[in-house]
């Protein structure tokens, strides 16, 4: 399963009923479930932030020895941009 940010699925109560097992694992990948009563959102479902929290911990450190793991790379990526200038391609 890929963790995916801010992602939010609609789904139908009596689908949760039959598939709860299966939405149950998804729920720490996706921001939250909204579910639907007669096509109408009805209640939204999501895990607890500390599962989320967990989660993230798991993966901290995964680019470790690898191409990723560049200081500068992140710091050239995470320049903020001006939108002023024209831009040339």
């Amino acid at each position: 399963m890929v963790y995916t940010c801010i992602v939010i699925k609609r789904i139908p109560i009596s689908e949760l009923r039959r598939r709860f097992g299966e939405i149950e694992k998804e729920l720490p990948y996706v921001d939250h479930f909204v579910l639907t009563k007669k096509g109408k959102p009805f209640a939204t479902l999501s895990s607890a932030p500390e599962v989320k929290k967990g989660l993230r911990q798991k993966t901290a450190g995964s680019w470790r020895d690898t191409q990723l793991d560049d200081d500068e790379l992140w710091h050239e990526v995470s320049k903020k941009k001006s939108r002023r200038g024209a831009t040339a391609l």
